[in-house]
């Protein structure tokens, strides 16, 4: 089976509100718990509905309700600040920015180069490096929305 790496659109990072997870929090939670709390801070935003500043994973509001509604379950949403940064005020006086929520993938993964092992067979999963893996079904579902800054790679099991 072939999976798919998810590289998304980088629109800014951790802010000054974001609360750092424990070596404990870690150990119990894997990558995701890095982050107890993410406030992320918009500097250039291109309009996709899935974003990053890893380890963490912000999906639009649109996604969100949409992924509430769909047969996935292996996932969990969060809140988060979302913010914008002076120079992005200052570029973009007009660009509204949608809410967004923390995703978090449930399933987990090893990514060594172009492939893939110990996979939990979960649609939504995260290497212990942070990053983003999926399904077909779950890049078919995401790619209904914009995603048009992400790229997008093939990886095999090894």
């Amino acid at each position: 089976m072939d999976l798919h790496f998810l590289e998304p659109e980088v629109a800014g990072g951790h802010g000054e509100k974001t609360v750092y997870g424990t070596k404990k929090d870690i150990e119990m939670e894997g990558i995701s718990g890095k982050v107890k709390f993410l406030h992320y801070e918009i500097e250039g935003w291109l309009g996709d509905d899935l974003l990053e500043a890893t380890p963490a994973f912000i999906i639009s509001g649109r996604v969100e309700n949409e992924l509430r509604k769909s047969k996935f379950k292996d996932y969990k949403v969060e809140e988060c600040l979302v913010t914008t940064s002076d120079e992005f005020k200052e570029l973009y006086q007009n660009k509204k920015i949608p809410s967004f929520c923390r995703f978090i993938p449930l399933g987990s993964i090893e990514v060594i180069k172009d492939n893939f092992t110990s996979w939990s067979g979960h649609h939504f999963c995260l290497s212990s490096k942070g990053e983003l893996v999926v399904t077909k079904e779950a890049l078919d579902f995401l790619q209904k929305f914009s995603m048009e800054n992400c790229d997008i790679e093939i990886i095999k099991q090894l």
